[in-house]
């Protein structure tokens, strides 16, 4: 468990509904939902259900809509260890909660532990042995965790390692320009600026058919600063550039966290022992893809 803040706190904060789905992920948000629905028909779910590392409660939110379209009434309820802004009021979610030392009021066992892309966030080794302790005999592990082959972990590898990149070319070339565009005018600016507009011109054109470089915004943000420095709206373009660099180095803070969740997971065989050493039985690891989206990670259904 650690002491220091959550990278994800932020994140939540704003009022993300999801990890890794944005409002234009509309098809993998309809799959995601689906493949909820598919593992609560298939599996016997006993009450109550908690779901891991909910974040704003993305699956607590699919897994009632799953019972009002079945008719099943659950008891369900979330927890993170990060900060939390829920989207739905009416959802169950308790924040700055720790899987590795969580245990339900008066003694009272969890039926079945869901996750998303949350158990390997945290320590599993002493996670898991706490989930085994605070399930109740016959109880079940449904989670959705991280792999190498997804696409998810492939961008966001790229992504973390064109982060320094960028920031170099902010601090060396537009935050130089920035300075020179307030201090004189777009039209005189000296030869160092100008040297400084080519490297970044140089820079946007050798990268501008790179994915992750188009998904940072790169372009937009910085062309959105130096315009509003070129008209001497000082604040306005300080304001938009810091707030840019900021994000980056908050994304890049989560993209670090998730990394070392997937160090922690590593292959599927090891994500299998995870689980046995910590009392699982039944443990099956498999791959999860669908067919317009491909990999997105591994499914894991366990039992005590």
């Amino acid at each position: 468990m650690t002491t220091t803040k959550n990278p994800w706190s932020g994140y939540w904060q704003k009022g993300a509904k999801a990890s890794f789905l944005d409002d234009k992920a509309r098809l993998q948000a309809y799959q995601m939902r689906k493949f909820w629905f598919e593992r609560m028909d298939e599996s016997e779910i006993k009450q109550p259900i908690v779901d891991v590392g909910t974040g704003n409660g993305i699956v607590v939110q699919w897994l009632t809509e799953y019972s009002q379209e079945k008719g099943k009434k659950l008891d369900i309820q979330g927890i993170d260890s990060a900060e939390l802004k829920p989207f739905n009021d009416a959802l169950k979610l308790h924040s700055e909660t720790y899987y590795e030392t969580f245990k339900l009021p008066s003694n009272k066992k969890v039926g079945t532990f869901v996750s998303h892309f949350g158990l390997e966030y945290g320590d599993m080794q002493a996670g898991l042995k706490n989930l085994h302790a605070q399930l109740k005999r016959g109880g079940s592990v449904v989670a959705l965790v991280h792999s190498t082959d997804s696409n998810i972990y492939k961008n966001s590898k790229a992504l973390f390692d064109f982060i320094p990149s960028a920031l170099k070319q902010l601090k060396k070339s537009v935050v130089p320009l920035q300075e020179a565009l307030l201090k004189y005018g777009p039209r005189n600016l000296p030869k160092s600026a100008l040297q400084e507009q080519h490297n970044l011109n140089q820079f946007a054109r050798k990268y501008e058919r790179y994915g992750v470089f188009q998904a940072m915004n790169f372009f937009p943000a910085t062309k959105r600063a130096l315009q509003a420095a070129a008209e001497g709206k000082s604040d306005e373009s300080q304001k938009i550039l810091s707030g840019y660099m900021n994000a980056i180095t908050e994304h890049k803070s989560r993209l670090i966290s998730l990394l070392k969740a997937i160090e922690q997971l590593g292959e599927m065989d090891n994500t299998k022992v995870l689980f046995e050493d910590a009392g699982f039985k039944n443990v099956i690891v498999q791959t999860v893809a669908f067919p317009e989206t491909g990999v997105v990670g591994s499914c894991v259904q366990c039992s005590k």
